[in-house]
């Protein structure tokens, strides 16, 4: 079984290296433009703009094998609006899908943090766990991050699509209870497909899984 995995927000192909160690399935992250090995490309702003530019990559990986879509954060919306483009070209569909760290992005209140203020801005992600006090106190990795971190969640907070599918495969959702995200926004992704997701919840907050490693992988595959 593949699992392929998108990143969340300042994420890259590394995002996910602690639950792919010792887990006996590969691990494909893939980088958006402006990540990691794709660092040097323009940066993207919308989620639909990333999944045209991760398609190809997504149907090369997924080609000839099960697979299973994941996605945190970020990557969630990501993953989401995959299953939608795969749909569409009829191609192979994941073995299950599952959604983690994210609100149903029907159900939210429109938010703009992606517009804060510098300071501000940093504080707000800082408090989530996205950015390490070793970044902030260096000015040029804040230098490098910050645009990366400013698209990315600006193109997860302008997300949103209500639209129920009729996919399948089994759907997890992946919520900490100590995140930000309010239960009912968590449990509104049930109003995305036919068939009932399971929702998990974890202690912890934002980045919940790192804590949970073993029952996260358990969960994928």
């Amino acid at each position: 079984m593949k699992i392929i995995a998108y990143p969340f927000a300042g994420g890259s192909s590394h995002s996910y290296a602690r639950l792919a160690r010792e887990h006996m399935h590969e691990w494909i992250t893939l980088d958006p433009p402006g990540h990691g090995s794709s660092m040097r490309l323009p940066l993207m702003h919308s989620i639909p703009e990333m999944v045209s530019a991760l398609l190809e990559p997504t149907l090369r990986a997924t080609a000839g094998s099960p697979y299973v879509l994941f996605g945190h954060s970020m990557g969630a919306y990501i993953a989401l609006a995959m299953l939608d483009r795969l749909v569409e070209l009829g191609a192979s569909l994941p073995a299950r899908l599952l959604l983690s760290g994210a609100a149903a992005p029907h159900s939210r209140v429109l938010q703009h943090h992606a517009e804060l203020p510098q300071k501000e801005f940093l504080e707000w992600v800082a408090n989530r766990g996205g950015i390490s006090a070793e970044v902030l106190a260096e000015p040029q990795l804040v230098e490098l991050f910050e645009p990366i971190l400013r698209a990315d969640i600006g193109a997860a907070e302008a997300y949103s699509d209500g639209s129920q599918r009729d996919y399948d495969g089994p759907v997890h959702i992946l919520l900490g209870k100590d995140d930000r995200i309010a239960l009912a926004d968590g449990l509104a992704w049930a109003d995305c497909f036919v068939r009932a997701p399971e929702v998990h919840l974890f202690d912890g907050g934002h980045f919940f899984l790192f804590d949970e490693i073993q029952t996260v992988q358990a969960l994928i595959a």
